[in-house]
Order: structure tokens, then sequence, then C-alpha cells
């Protein structure tokens, strides 16, 4: 496993018994490789050039710049982020929650508590990385369903009824090699290029 460590400025001038910095590289380094960062760039560049399993963000106070960071490294680079924040904005803790990948620790969180908290946060990840691509799997379902409902009623218009419409676009599927949606989207697009044509005129 391989982590990186992000810890503000503000959290490491209050250094508390069995809450250093140094305590959790030492806790993770038993896993595998540990960087420690002070600078959301020294993050951002770090993540760009090698593949991380996890983000432990230890800070003062959660603020939108955090929240950035987050948001950011989950659109690119998907992984385990654990934040562990003594005072925090309730908005921008509110949005990092909403998309379920997240694990937030408030207060101290002690070293003793760390392997347990990563753990945790990887169960947490994973269960709503599912989610998330099974809500993708239907948007993508619904939106081929929508595209065939359309490609359908073009060939209907034609004076085919319903099931002739469908065996239609499923034989033109199959001679091009290609999904009964891409078919029915090809379909759409001609139609409507057609159309465009002929209000230019």
């Amino acid at each position: 496993m391989r982590s990186l460590i992000f810890c503000d400025a503000g959290f490491s001038l209050v250094p508390v018994v069995d809450c250093d910095v140094v305590q959790y590289q030492a806790c993770l380094a038993a896993f595998g490789h540990v960087s420690v960062l002070t600078t959301i760039s020294q993050i951002e560049q770090r993540l760009h050039q090698q593949h991380f399993d996890t983000l432990l963000i230890l800070t003062d106070g959660l603020h939108s710049q955090i929240q950035g960071l987050i948001q950011r490294t989950l659109a690119h680079k998907p992984m385990v982020i654990v934040v562990n924040a003594k005072s925090w904005q309730q908005d921008v803790l509110s949005q990092i929650l909403d998309c379920g990948r997240i694990t937030f620790i408030p207060d101290m969180l002690t070293v003793n508590r760390l392997t347990s908290v990563i753990s945790l946060a990887q169960i947490r990840f994973n269960a709503a990385s599912k989610t998330l691509e099974e809500f993708k799997k239907l948007d993508e379902e619904i939106r081929c369903i929508k595209l065939l409902s359309r490609a359908k009623l073009i060939v209907m218009q034609q004076g085919f009824d319903e099931t002739k419409a469908h065996q239609i676009l499923q034989q033109q599927a199959m001679q091009k090699g290609v999904s009964m949606a891409q078919m029915s989207a090809q379909i759409i697009a001609v139609v409507s290029q057609s159309d465009r044509a002929r209000l230019a005129e």
C-alpha cells in the first residue's frame, strides 16, 4: 500500500501525544511506502507523478482549498481519503461527504486508531464506488432505452409496427457490427441532419 499524508502547517503547530504526524507516518509505513507533504500543490504534483492507495489529510481547519483538492483527486485518481480536522466549515464538510467515499474524523485521531480507521475507510470507499458504478450503469441503460425508443419511432414513421421496427434496427445493428444503442444513435443523427438541411433550404 502506498500512502500520502498531507499535513498542513496549522496541524503540526499543536503537537499532541498520540496525534503526531511522525507517529502516523510510522504506523502507515508498516503497510508500505509513505510520503508526507505540507502543501496542496506538492500533494497534487505527487499525485500526478505516482499512484497512491490512500490519502490522509491532517488539517487544523477544513476549508474550501482542501475541498477542492479532494474533489480533483476523486475526479482524476479515485483513492481512499481520510480527513482529520480539528475544525470545519459545515457546508464544506457536507459537500465532501456527499459522494459517500470520504471518511471524516473530527478532533483528534490517535495513532492506535489509525489502522482501524484506514480499514473502515477502504470498506466505505469500495462500497460507495460500487454504488456509483451501478448508478452509471443504470444511467447508461436508460440512455440506451431512450435512444432505441426514438429510433423505433423514426422507423415506425415509415409504416412499420413496433415489432417490425425493432427487428429492422436489430438486423441493421448486426450487419454493421454495432450495438442497438449505436445503431439507434446513427439513425437519429442521420434524421436530425436531414431535418436541419431541410430547414436550411
